[in-house]
């Protein structure tokens, strides 16, 4: 790696100077690495170069100021493979779309995780759903799946009926749902993956999606499960036995269960395997660390203990579950959920600096705008991509009341009628610092995905057309915050 590429990012400030460095190493990864030489007088580069070397993975050199307050380094960015995003293949961002496209029916007799909604040829995730594992035999004829109606139903109505619906009919039922709610497809996925159920099949019929699911928990009639007696567990397991490889962790502490279950993976022959312990609360450990490492877990009973069954992703890799990458990257991938509420001039600064700096370090970004803060998303007109829907006199009142778009929010303390904001920005120009608008083209650059609250939306009145045409915006519900939230190391509320 010895090619030499120079950013002059002088008389810039914070972020711009980390944005240019993530961009400019995005490029270098994609042709093979190389050496970035970065020039900046903001004071805050030196500690945030540091942070981002760090963070992505990249190695700080040299690192030098002058007499001037010039600071310069030395990066070396390694090689990256991928579309250009720097975060790998496994975690390319699909483009965002307004609606989901037409996805096949997937037929009864072949249950699998939730399809994907991503346009075709994404990358796909892997799986971390707990499912039972599949049938090995059946003499039964399964119930007819329950049937759920949830057109005319708006976010969060359809998720909470079927999650009702799910908890009365226990572990095991399938139920067939059917909503036009546009968040409801966003909304399906997340809770299926929170509650590890299963989809069978997914149509779209026009306006309306029809999905069938099965609720995670026991097997259905007919099938085996993975769990074994604490006598037999702890029983050592014949050489001659067939089934998928053991590792027993009895006896072993807490912290060397996942080193040596490493460890004796290298003698593990076959896709797949079984993992034993007399913890229940390594159950949590183990799924998370199957997610990391890209395993498909296809039972676990925690039940006297721990009885596991893993597919091992050395092996299963192109068959792994297509899963949607609609909510998040790669789930190895550091996260971070904002919920933006206010539309505060200042909140909204601070929600974008936070939004674009975090994927500028290599983080996947979810921006979810409720209620207030859907102005930001504005635009200055109406979208003539999108067809006009009727909204009530009211909605029309308190829509007209509220600001739209980057440029018109008010600051939440001394705005004085626009005299305040017209002052910071004058003085952010000045300091030739990033506002709302340069912010937002940076995080869209950045492949931050931007939310909208549909149930927020209908309240006050704002319809797609009145959102800005934008390539990461999207369209879901509560339970789509609520799931990306859970998977974030970064959660805030703006």
């Amino acid at each position: 790696m010895n090619t030499a590429n120079t950013i002059d990012c002088r008389g810039q400030r914070c972020p711009a100077p980390i944005l240019a460095t993530a961009k400019a190493a995005r490029s270098l990864g994609t042709a093979g690495g190389g050496i970035l030489e970065i020039a900046a007088d903001d004071d805050a580069f030196p500690f945030d170069i540091r942070s981002w070397c760090r963070s992505s993975g990249s190695e700080l050199v040299d690192l030098s100021s002058d007499p001037e307050g010039v600071h310069r380094a030395l990066v070396r960015v390694g090689a990256r493979p991928g579309d250009g995003t720097g975060r790998g293949a496994a975690s390319v961002a699909p483009s965002r779309l307004a609606a989901p496209p037409p996805i096949p029916s997937i037929a009864p007799s072949t249950p699998r995780p939730l399809v994907s909604l991503a346009p075709a040829g994404a990358a796909p995730e892997p799986s971390p759903s707990v499912r039972p594992p599949v049938a090995t035999s059946s003499s039964r004829v399964a119930a007819p799946p329950t049937e759920l109606d949830f057109r005319g139903q708006r976010c969060p109505e359809p998720i909470l009926g079927l999650a009702r619906r799910a908890r009365a009919l226990g572990p095991g039922a399938e139920l067939e749902v059917v909503a036009d709610d546009p968040a409801f497809a966003l909304d399906l996925e997340s809770w299926c993956r929170s509650s590890n159920a299963t989809v069978i099949s997914l149509e779209p019929e026009g306006s309306v999606l029809r999905a069938r699911i099965r609720v995670a928990g026991r097997a259905p009639e007919g099938t085996t499960t993975a769990r074994l007696p604490a006598e037999e567990a702890r029983a050592p397991v014949p050489a001659e036995a067939t089934g998928p490889a053991t590792i027993s962790l009895y006896g072993v502490p807490a912290a060397r269960r996942l080193e040596q279950l490493e460890a004796s993976l290298q003698t593990v022959e076959g896709s797949q395997l079984r993992v034993l312990a007399d913890d229940p609360a390594f159950g949590l450990e183990l799924v998370q660390w199957a997610a990391a490492a890209g395993h498909r877990l296809l039972g676990l009973d925690a039940r006297d203990g721990i009885s596991a069954e893993l597919e091992l992703a050395r092996v299963t890799t192109a068959l792994a579950p297509v899963q949607s990458q609609a909510l998040a990257p790669a789930l190895d991938e550091p996260q971070c959920t904002l919920l933006v509420l206010h539309n505060d001039r200042e909140a909204l600064l601070a929600a974008l600096l936070v939004a674009v700096g975090a994927a500028a370090q290599g983080m996947g970004v979810m921006m979810f705008f409720t209620f207030w803060g859907l102005n930001l998303l504005r635009g200055d007109g109406p979208n003539p991509s999108v067809p006009a829907e009727k909204v009530s006199w009211a909605q029309r009142m308190f829509k007209w009341m509220m600001p739209r778009g980057p440029r018109r929010q008010k600051l939440g303390k001394l705005d004085m009628g626009g005299i305040g904001r017209t002052m910071l920005g004058s003085i952010m120009k000045r300091y030739e610092l990033m506002d709302i608008p340069e912010l937002m083209a940076a995080a869209e650059e950045q492949g931050v995905r931007f939310v909208a609250c549909t149930m927020s939306m209908q309240v006050m009145g704002i319809t797609k057309r009145d959102l800005a045409a934008r390539d990461n915006l999207e369209f879901g519900g509560v339970a789509a915050f609520v799931e990306s939230a859970s998977r974030s190391r970064v959660s805030l509320t703006f």
